[in-house]
């Protein structure tokens, strides 16, 4: 399932995590291994730090217990780095295209760069060589655990020169590309819900929107909005089958 909905604009404007999450969470539907890989991360990065904070209390490190966690963690971390990087080859010209039909603008162009330590050196190098400041932090400094993702239209921060309407169209475009990723890898299409996501969207990117949907380019789709008239007037030349539901006071019925 892909949702795109208002709160996507946290993707540009909140931290790291939310970033890594997303990219995450779409890898991991389309391979496996990252998602194992992953999990075997998390697992060892939250025992190592655990192991951090107990060295502080007893005034003691234990180095070959510390190796035990640096090992599947530097293995575990070099490849979800390098997935990462060739997971945005595949990325980044499937949000350049459909970010290019909404804005209807061949000229803007989009990138998301991949900003992570492990450019610096290996995991292990990485570990080894922040060791001490690891101990002194009580907490693994530096990993992939603290790769970021920047989102950039013709070259510039999208959080601070996009209009609204850029930065809608950014996400929706991120989002459309998350959708065909996945209909490529998996063989189908996936579900899509489109929540609320007409406003901030001029009547030109709007009407592209529908040509998608009315081109049958995805599968099942959802779309609410707190405003039925203008889904109404906005969906009436869609000639595919449609059924309008109105959620009013905990009920549902037609529209």
């Amino acid at each position: 399932m892909v949702l795109v909905a208002p709160n996507d604009i946290e993707l540009i404007w909140d931290g790291s995590e939310v970033r890594r999450k997303f990219v995450d969470g779409l890898i991991s539907q389309i391979d496996g291994a990252y998602l194992e890989q992953l999990i075997v991360y998390n697992h060892y990065l939250k025992m190592r730090n655990a192991a951090l904070k107990q060295f502080a209390e007893r005034g003691k490190t234990d180095y070959d217990l510390l190796e035990t966690y640096n090992r599947p963690l530097a293995a575990a971390g070099d490849f979800i780095a390098q997935t990462r990087r060739q997971f945005l080859d595949v990325l980044r010209p499937a949000l350049q295209k459909f970010y290019r039909f909404l804005s209807n603008n061949p000229a803007e162009t989009t990138d998301v760069q991949y900003k992570t330590d492990a450019d610096q050196a290996t995991m292990a190098a990485l570990l080894h060589a922040n060791l001490a400041r690891d101990l002194a932090m009580q907490r693994t400094s530096t990993g992939i655990h603290r790769d970021d993702f920047s989102f950039l239209l013709d070259g510039q921060e999208l959080k601070r020169f996009g209009s609204q309407g850029q930065q809608k169209s950014f996400l929706i475009g991120l989002k459309l590309a998350e959708f065909e990723i996945i209909h490529q890898k998996k063989g189908f299409k996936p579900l899509l819900l489109l929540d609320d996501i007409f406003d901030k969207l001029d009547d030109d990117r709007i009407a592209r929107l529908i040509q998608l949907i009315n081109e049958e380019t995805f599968g099942q789709l959802f779309i609410t909005d707190a405003r039925p008239d203008r889904t109404r007037e906005l969906v009436r030349h869609v000639t595919r089958q449609m059924r309008k539901l109105l959620v009013e006071a905990g009920t549902v019925r037609p529209a």
